[in-house]
C-alpha cells in the first residue's frame, strides 16, 4: 500500500491564491461601494473634502442627487455656509449672484428668500390665510377683497382710542401686554386696528388723489395689501404722549423689551424697509404667538425673514 505525503508546498500556494482571491474580491467590493459613495461622486465634480463635508451636513440625499447633475461652483458651498440658505433657493441664488457680484453671499440669501427683488407691482401673489396668525401680508401677498376675520370685535375704551376694531384671538395677549405695562407705570392704548379692504382702498385713494400714487405707494398699502386686513396688526401708543424722537422713549423702550413675551413683533422695524417694502414704524406691532416672536427677537430678523425659513421652507 502506498501512503502519500501531505504536499505543504501545493497547500501553502493553495492558501497565498485563495487569500489574493478573497482580497481582490474585498478590494473590489470597497472599491465598488465607495464609488457610489457621495464623497467619491461630489469629488469627481470638483468639490474639496472641506465642501463635501458642509454639503453632506447641509443637504439630504435628493438634495444632494440633485447638486451632482450641477457643474462644480464655489458659490454654492459659500451660499451653504449661510444660516438661512434654502436649496429650493439655489439656483436663483446663483443667478443673482452672477449680476450682483459685489453682494455678499448673506444678502443675497435675504433678498431672494423674502423676494425682494420682485416687482411686487407686476407680480402680487395671494396670501395663504391657512397658515393662521402666521399668515404674510405684505406689498407682494395680498389678501382677497372677500377675506375678512370672523372673529373681530370693537376694543374696550380700557384699551383703545374709540372705533379700534381687533380678532378677539388675540385680545387676551393686548389685554396682558398693556396690563404689564402698566405695573411698570407705563400706560398704552391700540390707536389703529382691523380695517376691511374696502377702508383700506378708501385710505390709499385718498393718498393717491392727493398725492399721486407713487407716493401712495410709498406710505400706505393697496387695498389687500394692508396687515391691519388680518385682524393680527395694530397700532399700540403711549396715552396721551406724543415724542419728537419716539425710540428714544421709555415707553418704546419697554415695548421693545417685552412685546416678544407676550407673542408681538415689531412688524416694520429698523434696517429692514428694503425687506418689509415699508419704513420702520415706531408702535406698529403684529401678532405671531410665542414660538415665533421669540425666535425673531432673538435673531433680530423681521417677519419676512421668519416666514422664508421656519413658514415656508
Amino acid at each position: 500500500m502506498v501512503v502519500r505525503r501531505f504536499n505543504y508546498y501545493r497547500f501553502f500556494v493553495f492558501i497565498v491564491l485563495l487569500s489574493a482571491i478573497i482580497f481582490g474580491s474585498y478590494k473590489l467590493i470597497s472599491n465598488y461601494k465607495y464609488k457610489q459613495t457621495y464623497e467619491y461622486k461630489l469629488g469627481l465634480v470638483g468639490y474639496k473634502e472641506d465642501e463635501i463635508a458642509t454639503i453632506k451636513s447641509k443637504l439630504s440625499d435628493s438634495e444632494i442627487d440633485k447638486l451632482l447633475e450641477l457643474k462644480y461652483d464655489k458659490n454654492i458651498v459659500k451660499f451653504m455656509d449661510e444660516k438661512y440658505f434654502i436649496y429650493k433657493n439655489l439656483s436663483k441664488y446663483l443667478d443673482y449672484k452672477k449680476e450682483n457680484k459685489l453682494e455678499s453671499y448673506k444678502n443675497i440669501v435675504t433678498i431672494i428668500n423674502t423676494e425682494a427683488n420682485v416687482d411686487w407691482f407686476d407680480n402680487t401673489k395671494e396670501t395663504d390665510v391657512s397658515k393662521g396668525e402666521l399668515m404674510l401680508v405684505n406689498r407682494l401677498y395680498g389678501l382677497s377683497k372677500d377675506y375678512e376675520p370672523d372673529d373681530i370685535i370693537d376694543v374696550s375704551s380700557a384699551y383703545a382710542y374709540s372705533g379700534v376694531k381687533i380678532s378677539e384671538s388675540i385680545m387676551d395677549n393686548i389685554v396682558a401686554l398693556i396690563e404689564a405695562a402698566s405695573e411698570e407705570g407705563y400706560t398704552f392704548v391700540l390707536s389703529d386696528g382691523y380695517r376691511s379692504y374696502s377702508d383700506q382702498e378708501k385710505i390709499f385713494e385718498r393718498y393717491k388723489n392727493a398725492y399721486g400714487y407713487s407716493e401712495a405707494d410709498r406710505v400706505a398699502a393697496r387695498a389687500g395689501h394692508s396687515e391691519y386686513q388680518t385682524g393680527l396688526s395694530f397700532n399700540i401708543v403711549p396715552l396721551y404722549k406724543s415724542y419728537d424722537k419716539p425710540k428714544e422713549s421709555p415707553e418704546y423702550k419697554w415695548l421693545y423689551d417685552n412685546a416678544y413675551k407676550f407673542g408681538f413683533i415689531f412688524r416694520y422695524p429698523d434696517g429692514k424697509s428694503s425687506i418689509t417694502g415699508f419704513e420702520s414704524s415706531t408702535w406698529r406691532l403684529r401678532y405671531v404667538g410665542s414660538e415665533a416672536s421669540n425666535i425673531i427677537k432673538s435673531e433680530n430678523i423681521c417677519f419676512e425673514e421668519y416666514y422664508a425659513y421656519f413658514v415656508d421652507k
